[in-house]
Parts: C-alpha cells; structure tokens; sequence
C-alpha cells in the first residue's frame, strides 16, 4: 500500500508540534492529529532549562520564544531559613521561564505553515496492523463529523503526553505518581532575585518559582503523596508549610493569589522508558518518559528526543525501507535512553532529597560553597552535562561532604551521617538502575550517541 504521507503524528502537543515543526521543512509528509489545536493552560512545561534553549536553537526554531513576553532566567537562587545563594548557569547561557501554552501555539503555527503537514483534527482510536502486525497507520474520530477514517504512513509516531492512550501497546511502563503540584500565578511580583528560578527549602516540602511573562511569576507548591488532595487539605497544606515561609518581598502577590484562587493542581509522575519496540511505531515525549517537574528538566528531554530521533530518520533515504526504519527506531530508544539518564535520575533523587532534612540541608550547604562543584552541579541540571559519571561524582561528592560536615560540627552526629550515607545510596541505587545501561557512565556521552555525529548532515537532506 503506498501511503500519502511519511509520517503520521498522534498529538499536537509539544513533542508532537516540534517534531512536525523540524521535519516539515526538510520535505517530508508529515500527518499531525489532535483533537484540540486550541490554547491549553498548564501549570509544567514553563521553565526551559539552557539544554532545551540550546536544542531548539539546533532545529532553527528558538523563533518560537518570539513575540509572547517569554522571560529570561541567568541561574537559580536556593533559600534555606535566612540563608540564601545564587548559581550561575555556566558560560553564561539561559534559560527561559514562560507560558507553556502560549509557547506552544507558536510552534503548532511554525509546523502548520507547511505545506508538507497536514492538519487533521480528530482524536485517535486505534493503531492500524497488517497481517504481520506491524503498525501502518491510525484510525481516528474526526471533529466536526464524528466519522471514523484512517490514516497510514510508513512509521506513526505517538506522542499524545502523560496520559497517553497507546502506552500499552508500545511500552512496558509503570507509571506511578511521586507527588501533586499545587500551581499558583503571581502577579507583579518581586523576586528575591529577579531573573532567577526560585528553590525555597525552609519548609517541610519545596517549591519553587520562576517568571513566566512581563508581570507574572508561576508558584509551584509540592504537595506529597499519591492521592490528589481536597480543597480543605490544600487549604491547610499551604497555610501550615508555605505560607509561613514566602519571601516578605513576595507576600502581597501570593495573598493576593491565594484570595482569588483558582489554584490548579497536577500529578507528578515518574515513568522509566521501557519501550516495546515494533515495526512501524515508535513513542516520543511523555508518552513513553516522564520525570519529576520539580528540575525543569522536561522540555530538555522532549527536545533531546527529538533532535535524536530526527537524526536518524533524515539519514534515510526514503521511508519505503522498513527494516532500516525499524533498525533507525531501535537506535534511537537506545540513544535517547542514554542521553536523557541524567536528567530522569537527577529530577526524582533531587524530589526525594527534597523531603530529607540531612539532605536538604547537605545539599544548600554543598550548592552554597559554590566552585567547580556548584558548576558542574548545575550544567546536569540544565541539560548541559549529560554524562553519567558527572552525576555519580556529584551526588557522592554531596553525600560523603553532608556526612563531613555533620561529623565536624560535633563528633556524636556520626549515627547522623551514616544515616545520611545510606539514604543518599538508597535513593540514587533504584534510579541508576532504572535509568543507566550498565557500564554506559564509564564512556563519554558524545562516543555514545552516534545520531549527533551525523546531525547536521541529515538537516541538509531535502525530499520535496
């Protein structure tokens, strides 16, 4: 059967829209469905991190932050009791706090605007077989008429997010919820430090906060548990362990928030990548990987994926050859797996790390004595440092310096600091398990992943 399209897209949504937005131009067919194209208000998805910014810079759409009062940020400022310290993003990079929705729409517009994509509006309802089971293309339920048509293309890509209606058919994933985030608009707010992303470690559970237009800051609150929470229970949670603890500077605006409500309230979920692989299918985004929001790290792993996955598919020639269609998707599960370890392990161990007060504590004091440390610290977290052996180092160097400094300030903390050692190892074991190809963090990042070397010559490759 010869398909009209090469590509058939399941989601608009932010990895669905950038991909089509990268492709498109280089000549191919490219089917994108969703069943909503309208604004969407979400509380994640703000913060791109300086490995995002630079990601989209590589497939020639940073445009995209254009136009829509995105904000920059220069590093992030962690707040412990009166105690407070800045961190640089290295070589002085950026990142950007903005609207996710807002962001969003300008990349659905850079992908729509060519002709090589084709807009359908519908929602999907089954993935489409041969009789050797592999995927041909979906069926879907269009809008405005409720008929069921298919569409087929040589490889669909599914990417309809968290909530993801073909995860059981592409993923052996378990997916479970670590914790809620309560998100908050402030507005005309002042910072302690402008132009920063905000850590507030004094209370009993973090949250943070970053600016996302002109006169507006996004305030999200950890609630813990995996049960979402009543209103009378949010109530309380904030009045008890986070009220207290807002920056006089930012107290107006968050009453002022707080008395108009409104507040949303989302699930946090971590989901290691454990993909079925198939002929003529392959799942990008939050789809097949998610990790916990509280790092930003998000919408640096969507883009990685895609940079990925996107290499592979411009170094063929065509998509008539499904066996080297199969073999580009078995790579790029490999590669994508290994690109974005750091940034899955780092958001979960930091969340878990979040809610221990030796640790919490370590790692104010750890980020506080700044130096190479703090730098190199921070370049995982922004997706500029992704290899394995970069985090490792760190998160011992962070332990082993916690349990040093309990142990100097009074020799009876030793039960303390061991203490500390065996939680630091009890959270980070099951993540690198999860996450980390054995013995991969022995070997450079750039060794490993193949599909950056031949990047730029795959962007010239033009099929109209």
């Amino acid at each position: 059967m010869k398909s009209e399209f090469d590509i058939c897209i399941i989601g608009a949504g932010m990895a669905g829209a950038t991909i089509s937005a990268y492709l498109a131009p280089k000549g191919i067919r490219i089917a994108l469905i969703d069943h909503c194209y309208k604004e969407k208000k979400r509380i994640v998805g703000e913060l791109l991190q300086p490995g995002a910014v630079l990601s989209l810079e590589k497939m020639g759409l940073k445009h995209c932050l254009d136009g829509f009062e995105a904000q920059r940020v220069n590093g992030y400022a962690l707040l412990q009791g009166n105690e407070e310290t800045t961190i640089p993003y290295p070589q002085q990079l950026e990142g950007v706090g903005l609207h996710n929705g807002r962001f969003l729409q300008q990349i659905r517009a850079s992908a729509l605007q060519n002709e090589s994509v084709t807009q359908i509006h519908g929602k999907a309802l089954q993935l489409l077989e041969n009789e050797k089971n592999e995927i041909i293309g979906v069926s879907y339920r269009e809008s405005h008429t409720s008929q069921i048509k298919s569409v087929y293309a040589p490889l669909t890509i599914t990417s309809d997010g968290f909530f993801s209606n073909f995860r059981a058919h592409l993923s052996n994933n378990e997916k479970t919820v670590t914790s809620y985030f309560i998100g908050l608009i402030l507005k005309d707010c002042d910072m302690p430090f402008p132009q920063h992303g905000h850590v507030f470690l004094s209370g009993p559970t973090p949250f943070i906060c970053y600016p996302i237009s002109n006169n507006e800051v996004r305030l999200l609150i950890d609630f813990p548990g995996d049960q979402l929470p009543r209103n009378f229970l949010l109530k309380e949670h904030l009045e008890t362990n986070v009220t207290p603890y807002i920056p006089d500077c930012m107290a107006k605006s968050y009453a002022q928030a707080l008395q108009e409500g409104g507040f949303k309230v989302m699930p946090n979920h971590y989901m290691a990548a454990k993909p079925k692989i198939r002929k003529g299918a392959v799942m990008l985004g939050d789809a097949l990987n998610m990790r916990h929001p509280l790092t930003g790290g998000g919408l640096t792993a969507v883009f990685s994926d895609i940079e990925i996955l996107s290499a592979h598919l411009l170094a063929m020639p065509d998509f008539s050859n499904n066996d080297l269609l199969h073999e580009k998707i078995e790579a790029y599960y490999q590669d994508r797996k290994i690109a974005n370890a750091n940034l899955n392990i780092l958001a979960n161990a930091l969340y878990a790390v979040m809610s221990n007060d030796l640790l919490k504590m370590a790692v104010f004091k750890f980020l506080q004595c700044g130096g190479p440390n703090a730098q190199e610290s921070i370049a995982v977290l922004a997706g500029l440092n992704r290899k394995h052996f970069s985090l490792i180092k760190q998160f011992c160097f962070l332990a082993v310096f916690g349990a040093g400094n309990l142990i100097r300030h009074n020799i009876s903390n030793i039960p303390k600091a061991v203490k500390l050692l065996l939680d630091a190892f009890t959270i980070i074991k099951p993540l690198i398990k999860n996450e980390i190809p054995l013995f991969s963090f022995l070997y450079p990042f750039q060794a490993k992943i193949k599909s950056f070397a031949y990047f730029g010559y795959g962007a010239n490759i033009d099929r109209s």
